[in-house]
């Protein structure tokens, strides 16, 4: 059996209501040589028969139970055999050239390892989800072009820092090197921490503006913190991703900035009644700890990036950019969500 060019690995778990409307445009792709993979992370709504009944090129790789979000991500790309290996959400419309524009923008830079796409909302698609993933020197990641109206500022490709799983495509030696997602992150960032790992080790990340989808944004997973367990997970994530991938010359130069933006996450947290919350996901992060250094070490050890270019790749001017999107997080009504 010879090996495709590419393999596009959906991740569902009793989402069949999505999954029309993705797996068509999965199937419509313009390159041929691909294979396509629904993994069915125990799911409970007839998933398997109706993806065989209606699509015959999509192969169904099944498992009983839920592994979760990494769990089953991992599980779908080990059985994949592409040069190039796409992680798709149920909850997305790819456009026809997703997959070719992707391709293309690997080929064309050769230090890129993976690749950002532009992903619009799915109900609001004059507006964007993400053009790729920002991190700054306080600690936190944003979405570049969140809630934004679309235009000619996102049209250019460009260099990001990371990519957000809705849709990525990746070389098959960046995982193999790499790794895969990390499954103690559950749900939330564990794309991020496989972006920051690959920064680590030399493989860029590119944002291709030709790479077009749209999102049903919060369709599977919810979006925003307002639910408590997402709360904590996400504010839990958010250390271990530091704890494990920022080099400590970093941690030095970065500290203040970080201590900073803790005192107004914890502010902020205490007046809006989720300091619990918070305290736990702290509390959660000691617990992890010497696995999550030993990790560290296992990762540190392995980083081909300068300091000086890491340095340069992350991002400044958290507190502004948060404020822009507070802004526009008060103004935007995210439909369909």
């Amino acid at each position: 059996m010879s090996t495709p060019l590419a393999s596009l690995m959906v991740l569902s778990w009793n989402g069949m209501q999505h999954l029309e409307t993705c797996l068509s445009s999965v199937c419509g792709q313009t390159v041929s040589d691909r294979e396509i993979i629904l993994m069915d992370n125990g799911s409970t709504d007839g998933t398997k028969a109706w993806v065989e009944a209606h699509y015959p090129e999509v192969r169904v790789e099944r498992v009983e139970q839920n592994l979760g979000v990494p769990g089953g991500v991992n599980h779908g790309l080990s059985c994949t055999r592409g040069r190039y290996v796409a992680i798709l959400n149920n909850d997305i419309e790819l456009d026809p050239n997703w997959l070719a524009e992707s391709i293309r923008a690997l080929e064309a830079f050769p230090d890129a390892g993976f690749t950002a796409s532009r992903v619009r909302l799915f109900y609001q698609r004059d507006r964007l989800d993400t053009a790729g993933d920002i991190y700054f020197r306080e600690g936190y990641p944003a979405k570049r072009g969140w809630l934004n109206v679309d235009g000619p500022e996102f049209d250019e490709p460009m260099p990001v820092f990371g990519a957000c799983a809705v849709a990525a495509l990746y070389r098959r030696e960046l995982l193999d090197e790499v790794g895969l997602l990390d499954v103690d992150f559950e749900a939330g960032l564990e794309d991020l921490d496989l972006s920051f790992r690959a920064q680590l080790q030399g493989y860029g990340c590119r944002y291709v503006p030709g790479a077009v989808l749209y999102h049903k944004l919060g369709a599977t997973v919810g979006h925003g913190l307002s639910n408590p367990v997402h709360r904590l997970r996400m504010h839990r994530n958010l250390w271990l991703l530091r704890i494990k991938n920022l080099p400590w010359q970093l941690w030095l130069r970065y500290l203040p900035n970080m201590v900073m933006a803790e005192l107004i996450v914890v502010y902020r947290g205490l007046r809006t009644g989720h300091g619990g919350v918070l305290l736990s996901a702290r509390i959660d992060v000691l617990k992890r700890l010497r696995t999550t250094l030993a990790k560290r070490r296992a990762i540190q050890a392995h980083r081909r990036i300068s300091i000086t270019e890491l340095d340069r790749r992350i991002s400044r001017g958290w507190f502004r950019h948060r404020m822009r999107e507070k802004a526009l997080e008060a103004t935007v009504v995210i439909d369909g969500s």
